[in-house]
């Protein structure tokens, strides 16, 4: 099994949303699995940040339903600290290749 990694730039764990090193094969944080994801998704980057769950949960089920792979990536401690999600934004993530439809497909539901 070939687990695709990032260039040299750093990949998200798609369980808690930590930035985890592009080797990294567990997170050293939630201890999730990341080969699954590192082979689902590849290269990913950010598509949009944005400040409400809201939103971002409203833009990902458009990307969803058009059949682009995406994910959400946040970090409000654990739901401990929402005020986190607010500075520092939830980002909306999807495999590098993809970034462009998602960008038109957003845009086009002004969400973007």
């Amino acid at each position: 099994m070939e687990i695709k990694k990032s260039n040299g730039k750093i990949n998200i764990c798609s369980e808690c949303g930590a930035e985890v090193s592009i080797d990294d094969l567990i997170c050293p944080f939630c201890k999730a699995d990341l080969t699954e994801i590192l082979e689902t998704f590849g290269e990913v980057e950010l598509v949009k940040s944005y400040q409400s769950d809201f939103e971002a949960q409203t833009a990902k089920a458009q990307l969803d339903e058009a059949g682009i792979k995406c994910f959400l990536s946040s970090d409000n401690e654990g739901g401990m600290i929402p005020a986190l999600s607010l500075s520092i934004g939830i980002k909306l993530m999807v495999n590098k290749d993809d970034v462009d439809k998602a960008k038109e497909i957003l845009k086009a539901m002004n969400m973007f």
